[in-house]
């Protein structure tokens, strides 16, 4: 073995890596997409990315896709939702991903070298329902590296008709059952229930509140396994109702005499109303706010840059940039943390 590998793997071990921080691969951290085909994944992807900006404000962290392809694929997105509100009438949202992808974005401190990667990954959500996919090795190893798990949830196939099609599309079982064996892999993780598609019932407060009631209530069986057990240390859960565009309201469901292919159609609420995205900042806050605190965990950065980001001011930053995403993540209208997290509270 050569020395340069050597070292490495010297390096990499927990005694040293206590010291020296985490290097390569360990550290990114992750999140990771969990939904079927067409419950809108990549349009939240788009959605986030494009309330970067918004979330990071005035705080002295800067998140910057790591590529230019990134940049240029997620504004595509970004503009396909455009043209999704442009329209009278909707099926469905922007056309998702054909192949497993990563997306990475540098964090650190505005103007500065990054301090860690943040790697979203997303997929075509047949996968989920295709073990025997040419992706599915990669997929798995996303699965279980993944730090941070938003739960994709069509919320129109939740509530209409009384939830007939919430587990032919959403398909809560296979959701709960992939979680459960990422869980098998210690580490500490967030699980974001992000209801999708949900500007008709959040319109109003008790509306809001019902959609949170059904989601508890359809994933009381994934709750009940992380609230036990030292699960219910080490994984936190919330839930962000999140508007991808705003302006468009469920419209009504075409449905096929065996019920296998509905068809959800919705409609823009009034003539001329534009792309107007709602609280999609929220679950970034959430996400975020939870990242910053990982990184700061001494294991994860070591003493030593520990030490040396403290010196330098960068750790006060993030503690900041911290408590700004907390001071503006919603607790009421549907939104909530349904198990907290050391990460979620702060250090």
């Amino acid at each position: 073995m050569s020395e340069k590998p050597a070292r490495r793997q010297r390096l990499s071990s927990a005694p040293w890596r206590k010291i020296t921080g985490r290097i390569g691969q360990d550290a990114i951290i992750d999140v990771t997409m969990l939904g079927s085909i067409g419950v809108g994944k990549t349009t939240l992807l788009a959605s986030m990315y494009e309330r970067f900006g918004q979330v990071i404000g005035t705080t002295d962290l800067q998140v910057t896709p790591t590529d230019r392809k990134t940049s240029v694929s997620l504004q595509g997105y970004i503009e396909d939702l455009r043209r999704i509100a442009d329209g009278l009438r909707v099926q469905g949202g922007i056309q998702g991903t054909g192949e497993l992808r990563d997306y990475a974005f540098d964090v650190g401190r505005k103007g500065r070298a990054p301090l860690f990667k943040l790697r979203f990954t997303d997929y075509p959500g047949k996968y989920l329902l295709n073990p025997d996919n040419s992706d599915d090795e990669k997929l798995q190893r996303a699965l279980e590296r993944a730090h941070v798990i938003l739960v994709a949830i069509d919320a129109a196939a939740l509530l209409e008709r009384n939830g007939r099609y919430h587990n032919l599309i959403n398909i809560p079982q296979i959701v709960t059952d992939e979680i459960k064996r990422m869980l098998q892999v210690r580490m500490d993780r967030l699980i974001i229930l992000a209801p999708l598609k949900c500007e008709t019932y959040v319109e109003k407060p008790p509306g809001a509140q019902e959609l949170k009631a059904k989601i508890i209530d359809e994933y009381r069986t994934l709750l009940n396994y992380i609230g036990s057990g030292e699960l219910r240390e080490r994984v936190g859960c919330v839930i962000t109702p999140v508007q991808t565009v705003g302006s468009v309201v469920f419209h009504r469901l075409e449905e096929d005499p065996q019920h296998l292919n509905p068809v959800f159609e919705f409609r823009v609420k009034a003539v001329g109303a534009r792309y107007a995205p709602l609280h999609t900042d929220q679950l970034l806050r959430y996400a975020l706010r939870f990242v910053v605190n990982k990184y700061r965990d001494s294991d994860h950065r070591g003493v030593m840059r520990a030490w040396w980001e403290r010196a330098m001011g960068t750790d006060a930053a993030m503690v900041e940039a911290a408590r700004e995403f907390a001071a503006g993540c919603k607790s009421d209208d549907g939104f909530g943390v349904l198990q907290s997290h050391p990460y979620l509270d702060g250090q």
